[in-house]
C-alpha cells in the first residue's frame, strides 16, 4: 500500500482531523474515548502550557483517507545526565493516565503505518534525542513495524514494562449484581457542574492525605489534573458516562472517593484516593463499584496505574501489562541518555537479586537518616491528620496573613471572589461546610493576591504577625 505521512505541529489542524481521527480509533478497536480526540486534546490543552511541549503528530493517509496516526508531541527536559535532551513522547503521559496509549492504525494498514512512522522517525534525526513512549500497548502490530523500520536504520532502543491495568472481570463468577455495600456512600452520575467540582475538591483533598510522605506530587492533585479531568467529566456525566464515587466513615466525612468513565462494555477507575488511616478504604469502594458497574450492563471494571498503593477487592481480577519504549537518536545528549538508561535498568535488575532486599534496606535507612540530620530542630505541627513542616524560611515581601471569615467571604465581589476560588483550588459548597462546622480560616495574600489558605479546627487562633502563637487545641 502506498502512503504518505504529514507532521502535524499546529493545534487547529490537528482539531480539524477530529471526525476523522474518532472514527480511526473506533475502527481500529482501540480504546477510542482515551486515544480519540476527546480525551487527548482536553489532556493537550491542560498541561501543554506547563511541559512546555509542541506537538509533533504525525498523521499517514491513503489518499484522503486517514489511516495513521501517532499522536506525540516533542519537548526540550533536563534528562539525568543534566545534559539537555529534545524529547518526543506520547499526549497523554502526564497526570491522571487512561489505561492504555498507543499508535493508531487501521485494520490492514498495520505494516504500511509502522513503516511510515519509523522511516520519517529515523531520517529526522535533528529533531529527537530521545524517543519514549509509554504506557504502551502490548502486543501492538504497528508498534512491532516501526520498531523493525527503526532498528534498520541504525537506532539503538530498549523496552521494558511499564506497569499496567488490574481488571474485574464482572462476568466471572463471584461478582453478584445485587451486592449491597454496608458502608455509607454517595455514587452517582455527574450531571451538574457544581457536584462535579465539589467531588473533585474531595478528591483532591484525599490524595494530598495519601501523598503527604512520598517524595513525587501526587497525579491528581494539581491544576492541570482538574481541568482535564473537569472537561471529561461534565459532557461526558451529561450522557450518563462519568460517576463520581465516594466511600464515608460512621461521622459522614469521605475516607475514599473515585472518577469512573464509563467507555464503552467496561468502565474506568480514571482516578482514585484514600484518607491512608482507612487502609481497606479503596478495596470496599472498588468492590462496590464493580457491583454497580455490573448492575447496568457492564463486563469489566478497569483500574488504571496511578502509582497508588491499596488492596484490590477480593473479586475476579487479571492484569493486563503495558511496555515502555526508548529509541535513541544519534546525540551525544541522546548517547548520555543510553548509558544512563543502562545503568538503570542494571538497578533494577539487582533489586530482584538474592539479599538486594536487606541491602536497599540499608541504604534506605541511610538516606533517612541523612534527611533526618538535615532537618534536626524542625517544628512539626499536627493538623488532622497531615504533618506541617516549618524550617525557618525568612517571609517573602508582600506577603501578608490575615483571620478570613465567611462574612469576608462574603463580602468580596464576584472578581475577587473567583480568584480566590481559582487560585487556591477551592469548593464554595466545601468552605461553606467548614465554616457551618467552626472552623477558623487564616489566609495569605502575597502582593494582594490569594496565595494560601490554611483551616484549623481549634479553640483560639492569632495570626503569628501580631505576636502570638497559634493554639491548634486537641485536633
Amino acid at each position: 500500500m502506498s502512503v504518505g505521512l504529514e507532521v502535524i505541529e499546529d493545534v487547529e489542524a490537528l482539531h480539524a482531523l477530529s471526525d476523522a481521527w474518532q472514527a480511526l480509533a473506533s475502527e481500529a478497536n482501540s480504546s477510542p474515548l482515551f486515544r480519540g480526540p476527546r480525551w487527548l486534546l482536553a489532556w493537550w490543552r491542560a498541561y501543554q502550557r506547563q511541559l512546555d511541549a509542541e506537538l509533533y503528530t504525525l498523521a499517514v493517509f491513503d489518499e484522503k483517507k486517514l489511516v495513521g496516526l501517532a499522536p506525540l508531541y516533542r519537548r526540550q527536559a533536563t534528562g539525568s545526565t543534566k545534559r539537555k535532551l529534545l524529547e518526543i513522547r506520547l499526549m497523554g503521559d502526564a497526570g491522571p493516565r487512561p489505561p492504555v496509549l498507543g499508535l493508531l492504525a487501521l485494520p490492514g494498514y498495520e505494516e504500511s503505518v509502522g513503516n511510515a512512522f519509523g522511516n520519517h522517525l529515523a531520517e529526522c534525526s535533528d529533531d529527537w534525542d530521545l524517543l519514549d513512549l509509554q504506557p504502551l500497548e502490548d502486543p501492538s502490530k504497528v508498534r512491532a513495524f516501526m520498531v523493525n523500520r527503526l532498528s534498520s536504520k541504525g537506532r539503538s532502543m530498549d523496552s521494558s514494562p511499564a506497569g499496567g491495568v488490574h481488571r474485574i472481570e464482572l462476568s466471572a463468577s463471584g461478582v453478584e449484581a445485587d451486592h449491597r455495600e454496608e458502608d455509607a456512600r454517595a455514587s452517582a452520575y455527574v450531571r451538574d457542574p457544581d457536584q462535579l467540582r465539589k467531588g473533585l475538591a474531595t478528591l483532591r483533598r484525599l490524595s494530598r492525605l495519601e501523598w503527604a510522605n512520598r517524595d513525587e506530587a501526587s497525579p491528581f492533585s494539581d491544576r492541570q489534573a482538574t481541568h482535564l479531568m473537569e472537561d471529561i467529566a461534565l459532557p461526558l456525566g451529561k450522557e450518563d458516562k462519568a460517576r463520581f464515587a465516594r466511600l464515608n466513615d460512621q461521622d459522614g466525612e469521605a475516607i475514599a472517593a473515585a472518577l469512573i468513565l464509563d467507555e464503552g462494555d467496561r468502565s474506568v477507575v480514571l482516578a482514585l484516593a484514600f484518607d491512608p488511616e482507612f487502609a481497606d478504604a479503596p478495596s470496599r469502594l472498588l468492590a462496590a463499584e464493580a457491583h454497580a458497574a455490573l448492575a447496568r450492563g457492564q463486563v469489566s471494571l478497569d483500574m488504571c496505574p496511578s502509582d497508588g498503593e491499596y488492596e484490590l477487592p477480593k473479586l475476579p481480577c487479571t492484569q493486563k501489562h503495558s511496555v515502555q519504549l526508548c529509541v535513541y537518536g544519534t546525540s551525544s545528549s541522546a548517547s548520555l541518555a543510553r548509558t544512563y538508561g543502562k545503568l538503570r535498568r542494571k538497578v533494577n535488575a539487582a533489586k530482584d537479586a538474592p539479599g538486594a532486599a536487606a541491602a536497599g534496606a540499608r541504604a534506605a535507612w541511610s538516606r533517612i537518616r541523612t534527611a533526618a540530620a538535615s532537618v534536626a530542630g524542625v517544628e512539626r505541627l499536627h493538623l488532622y491528620r497531615g504533618e506541617l513542616w516549618s524550617r525557618g524560611l525568612p517571609r517573602p515581601p508582600g506577603l501578608h496573613l490575615e483571620m478570613f471569615s465567611e462574612d469576608d467571604f462574603n463580602a468580596l465581589d464576584s472578581s475577587a471572589r473567583e480568584q480566590l476560588l481559582d487560585g487556591l483550588e477551592l469548593s464554595p459548597d466545601w468552605i461553606a461546610e467548614t465554616w457551618e462546622r467552626g472552623d477558623i480560616a487564616v489566609l495569605a495574600m502575597l502582593n494582594d493576591r490569594p496565595s494560601g489558605i490554611v483551616w484549623c479546627a481549634c479553640k483560639d487562633v492569632h495570626v503569628p504577625e501580631l505576636g502570638s502563637s497559634i493554639d491548634l487545641g486537641p485536633g
